[in-house]
């Protein structure tokens, strides 16, 4: 709806007063931010003031709102107007509300749908009402150009019969629609304006438990983890402090993808690194000198490369999954009770009061019973110090009860030579403990076949173990480790010292989930307090699938146990058309996933997928650069030339970069994000999303799951067109049951 609603002249008039109270705030904000003090508390509030006067002058004097929802309280009958926007804007004069902050209690009335029977938490109070009115504001340059209120709906019919799960009816307000409408640059957006219910619900989840999201491709889910944090930190700051935040991403290009997102919710301190990045820290000082990690890229050549053979891959596969499973971190917890058990020789500790020649013993069985059980749940070297706490206070409580049997007293000279030789006989004793190096033990755990399998319970094939010892002694031969073995090394780290001196986080975000390993999400859960996590992904994009998640019950039953994690599931898709999901969702029917989720787009229609044919030895450059060229000129910024693999892209773009103006090659090592025209591995657009997608070798992906979801994620990145490409004389087995009207054939 556009400027001739009914209400059109009554909110433009609303919104020049509330421009002109700002243009008021930030010219009091401006004498006040230039005066100067010595005082702590008075800088501190300086710089506070500063950040709202950047915000003010950068955004909110343009677009202060983007929403309004009125509300009938139940108890009073009062009828509340309230204009939200990404921050909230206060009167100093008056410390009235003008705009009321997105991530603020009430503000959830706007996301959560309109319902008589409405409520929002004000701390532990809940506010009962009714919701009147919702409505959406398009504003650019401080002039309304769309009203769009939130009843206005476009039923979705679906066609009945199909094959599919577009079966039921769906919704898009308009206000949506034309969000979603527009073209991409080369940086993630946030969607406070466009929040959708489903995504409110995890944004406000319960801050002390573990989040787990399935959400399919187009789901929003990275901008709803940030978004999360944001509304944690905005309504938590007396407990959560934004600087120990932290966002895990998948490669190092992925986070200068998402950079303006915090930002521009307001967040400037959020830690953010690749989950190798910071855990190489903690490992660093575990390894002999020397040693490094072996790129991490390496298993992404071995299995998706050509030049490899079956064996190695097998016997890769076998070493890499067990590495991240929750069966190693059982393994490691089986070691210390193994170490406690058998490499200890429990003796009686004796001790004899020279005066009275009474002798004190304490029982071997009762030292392997405090170390082995009843501080079995301490890290190994804390609880040697708490069994030698314990086995002291034990002697001391024995030798006391004889002296006041004896009325025997001690001066303090003489307890001072107690002291010092019942330390010295300590000392002797707790040599028959092992002095346990992290390293050295993980190392004999995965070279050592018959300790190995004594420690797996059976639950790891003969075969499987002498795979991975044999493989492993190879790697660590060669003084390297894998990416792989990080996560273990600190958890074993936690099980022999303790991870007190790590940073922990008050809440962690883990985006793009399924590509971690168990373990790797286990390490985290232990670095942040409370298990504080949002963790979100899709199992259907798994394409480290040779050492990631298998399904999210690995998380839910087996690493969030206390607290246990709560899931949200969702399938609603915002970001390609009907007709690039309904082609991409027939190529993920090829597998069958535990958790396989079909995406339902919106009611966004555009034009078919379509399948190029082309002949020849060499890739067609002129026409390829003729397509991108049309693209250019239907508008489209941001344009993805994939190849399935590394070394494909490469070739791909030394034939198309005189061709192409300004055409830029991205590799793993790539660490900024340029948007305009690019070419990259299929295996790096994970996560992102772009106009146009241009898959330039279709034929190369094979019948397989790795395969399945590698062309499935690349398949999805598009807003809103996608070119496919193959060689004329041949196709991916996978399109053999795609339905020909769901594609355009051409030839070039």
């Amino acid at each position: 709806m556009t400027v001739q609603h009914p209400d059109y002249e009554h909110e433009q008039k609303r919104l020049d007063e509330t421009r002109s109270i700002i243009n008021q705030e930030v010219d009091t904000l401006r004498k006040e931010v230039k005066e100067i003090t010595d005082d702590y508390v008075k800088q501190v509030v300086n710089y506070k003031k500063a950040k709202e006067l950047r915000y003010l002058e950068d955004q909110g004097q343009e677009k202060p709102y983007f929403g309004r929802v009125d509300f009938l309280k139940d108890e009073t009958y009062e009828l509340d107007s309230v204009y939200i926007g990404k921050r909230g804007i206060v009167r100093s004069d008056t410390f009235d509300s003008v705009v009321v902050d997105w991530r603020a209690p009430i503000a959830s009335l706007y996301y959560s749908g309109e319902s008589k029977d409405a409520y929002f938490r004000s701390g532990r109070e809940i506010v009962r009402g009714e919701v009147r009115l919702k409505r959406n504001f398009a504003i650019e340059n401080g002039k309304i150009t769309g009203i769009y209120d939130g009843a206005l709906k476009e039923t979705i019919h679906r066609e009945v019969g199909h094959p599919d799960d577009f079966l039921q009816e769906g919704y898009i307000d308009e206000f949506l629609a034309a969000n979603l409408n527009q073209t991409n640059d080369s940086r993630l957006k946030d969607i406070v304006a466009t929040i959708q219910s489903e995504q409110n619900d995890i944004i406000r989840a319960d801050k002390d438990r573990p989040v787990v999201v399935q959400g399919v491709a187009g789901t929003g889910k990275t901008t709803i983890a940030l978004h999360r944090l944001s509304y944690l930190i905005y309504n938590y700051q007396d407990s959560m402090m934004s600087k120990r935040f932290m966002v895990f991403a998948p490669n190092r290009l992925f986070l200068t993808y998402i950079s303006d997102v915090l930002p521009e919710l307001g967040v400037d301190d959020v830690q953010q690194a690749t989950f190798l990045d910071w855990a190489a820290k903690l490992v660093k000082s575990l390894l002999p000198k020397g040693w490094r990690i072996l790129d991490p890229q390496k298993p992404l050549h071995l299995f998706f490369e050509h030049g490899h053979g079956e064996d190695e891959r097998r016997v890769a596969l076998h070493r890499l999954r067990f590495k991240g499973s929750l069966v190693f971190k059982d393994v490691l917890h089986r070691y210390l009770l193994y170490i406690a058990e058998n490499r200890v020789a429990y003796k009686k500790l004796s001790f004899v009061y020279n005066r009275t020649k009474q002798v004190f013993t304490i029982p071997g069985e009762s030292i392997r019973q405090l170390f082995a059980e009843q501080y079995a749940h301490l890290p190994f070297r804390r609880r040697l110090e708490a069994v030698r706490k314990h086995v002291k206070q034990e002697i001391n409580k024995q030798l006391f009860s004889h002296l006041r049997e004896k009325r025997i007293d001690l001066d303090k000279q003489a307890l001072a030579k107690y002291e010092k030789m019942i330390d010295q006989l300590l000392d002797k004793y707790f040599v028959i403990f092992p002095e346990l190096d992290v390293f050295a033990a993980y190392r004999e755990i995965l070279t050592d076949s018959s300790l190995l399998k004594e420690l797996t319970n059976a639950e790891i094939g003969d075969e499987d173990i002498e795979d991975i010892c044999r493989s492993s002694t190879d790697i660590f031969q060669s003084e390297r480790i894998e990416p792989e073995d990080v996560a273990p090394l600190i958890y074993l780290r936690h099980l022999i010292e303790g991870l007190e001196q790590a940073d922990h986080f008050d809440h962690s975000v883990v985006d793009e989930a399924q590509d971690l390993s168990a373990l790797e999400i286990a390490v985290i859960g232990l670095v942040t307090k409370r298990q504080s996590l949002t963790v979100v992904g899709d199992i259907a994009q798994g394409i480290h699938a040779y050492r990631g998640l298998q399904t999210w019950d690995e998380l839910l039953e087996g690493v969030f146990q206390q607290p246990r994690g709560v899931s949200y599931t969702l399938a609603q898709s915002y970001r390609s058309t009907i007709e690039i999901m309904k082609c991409a969702n027939e190529v993920l029917r090829k597998i069958k996933l535990p958790e396989t989720i079909m995406a339902k787009p919106v009611l966004r229609h555009g034009e078919k997928p379509s399948l190029t044919s082309w002949q020849g030895n060499k890739l067609p450059a002129k026409d390829l650069a003729d397509l991108v060229n049309d693209y250019r000129q239907e508008g489209f910024q941001s344009i993805a030339i994939v190849a399935k693999t590394a070394e494909a892209s490469k070739k791909a773009y030394q034939s198309l970069k005189t061709s192409i103006e300004e055409l830029k090659l991205l590799g793993s090592k790539d660490t900024q994000f340029p948007g305009g025209v690019v070419v990259m591995p299929a295996y790096l657009t994970k996560g992102l999303q772009f106009d146009v997608v241009i898959l330039l070798d279709i034929e190369e992906y094979k019948d397989n799951e790795w395969d399945t979801k590698l062309l499935y994620v690349a398949m999805t990145r598009p807003v809103h067109r996608l070119c496919m490409l193959h060689h004329a004389d041949r196709m991916s087995p996978l399109f053999a049951d795609v339905p020909t009207a769901l594609y355009e054939k051409r030839i070039l």
